[in-house]
C-alpha cells in the first residue's frame, strides 16, 4: 500500500538543494539543476493558515515544483484546493528531504505532537455522517481555512517515534487520522520518493468508500519542542 523508492525519480531531473534562508534573501546560491533563481514568498496557487499566537512557517519556491519550509518554534499550513476522483486516480506520489526537525514525539498526544512535515489530503465536511466532535471541529477549522475547511483528513507523517505505516488518531477528533512514512529518526539531509494510496488508505481507516479529495496540504510543527525545521518538499503527482 505504501511504496518507497529511491531518488532520483521521473527523467532522473534532480530536485534543487535546500537553501539557507540568507541564501535565499540574497539570491545567491544556484540550484542543482537549471539556473533558476529561488523566489521568496508563498508558491503560487497556494494559501497559508496561521495558528493566533504562534510563529509561522516559511514556505518559499525554490523552483521545479520544490517548495523549501524553514520554522523555528513555528507551526502552520501551506494549503491549495484540488479535485481529485480516487476512484479514477488513487494514488498521490511526492519527494521530500529534512535536513533538520523536531525529536520523536507522541502524536497521540496535544501538546507533544510536533512533526517535521505532513502531507494532508483533505475530504468534504459531511453533516449527516460527521458526529458532535467532527462538527465542532470543522466550526474551529472554518475560523482558520473558511469555506476551504476540510471533513476529514488523512496526514502522512515524517516524524514520531512510531514505525512506518503506523497509524495514529489525535486526541479528541475523529476526523483525522496520522499515517507515518518516515519517523523521527530517518537519516537526515536525504531525499526520498513517496507513493501512497489514497484511497487504499481511507477505505481502511474510515470504513467505506473515499469521497472526493478536496485540499492538498503541507503542515510542519516545531513549537512544543522548540524545534527547528529545515526541510523541502514537492513533485506532487496523483495516478
Amino acid at each position: 500500500m505504501i511504496t518507497d523508492v529511491g531518488f532520483p525519480m521521473d527523467d532522473d531531473v534532480e530536485p534543487p538543494r535546500l537553501l539557507s534562508r540568507r541564501q535565499m534573501l540574497a539570491g545567491g546560491a544556484a540550484l542543482a539543476v537549471a539556473p533558476v533563481a529561488a523566489q521568496a514568498g508563498v508558491p503560487v496557487g497556494w494559501n497559508t493558515a496561521n495558528f493566533p499566537f504562534l510563529r509561522a512557517n516559511a514556505f518559499d519556491e525554490l523552483g521545479n515544483g520544490i517548495i523549501q519550509v524553514d520554522g523555528k518554534r513555528a507551526s502552520s499550513i501551506l494549503y491549495r484546493s484540488i479535485s481529485i476522483d480516487l476512484a479514477h486516480t488513487p494514488r498521490l506520489n511526492w519527494r521530500w528531504r529534512v535536513d533538520s526537525g523536531p525529536p520523536a514525539t507522541d502524536l497521540s498526544v496535544r501538546g507533544n505532537d510536533d512533526r517535521a512535515l505532513a502531507v494532508i489530503i483533505g475530504f468534504p465536511f459531511d453533516p449527516a455522517k460527521a458526529s458532535a466532535i467532527e462538527r465542532s471541529q470543522h466550526r474551529a477549522m472554518r475560523f482558520l481555512l473558511g469555506r476551504d475547511a476540510p471533513g476529514r483528513s488523512l496526514h502522512y507523517v515524517w516524524g514520531s517515534g512510531l514505525p512506518r505505516g503506523s497509524v495514529v488518531r489525535p486526541p479528541k477528533t475523529a476526523a483525522h487520522r496520522f499515517i507515518i512514512l518516515r519517523p523521527a529518526s530517518e537519516p537526515l539531509g536525504i531525499w526520498h520518493t513517496e507513493s501512497v494510496d489514497v484511497a487504499a488508505d481511507y477505505r481502511r481507516i474510515f470504513g467505506e468508500p473515499p469521497p472526493q479529495a478536496v485540499q492538498l496540504a503541507i503542515s510542519s510543527d516545531g513549537d512544543d519542542t522548540r524545534s527547528t525545521v529545515h526541510a523541502a518538499i514537492g513533485g506532487f503527482a496523483w495516478s
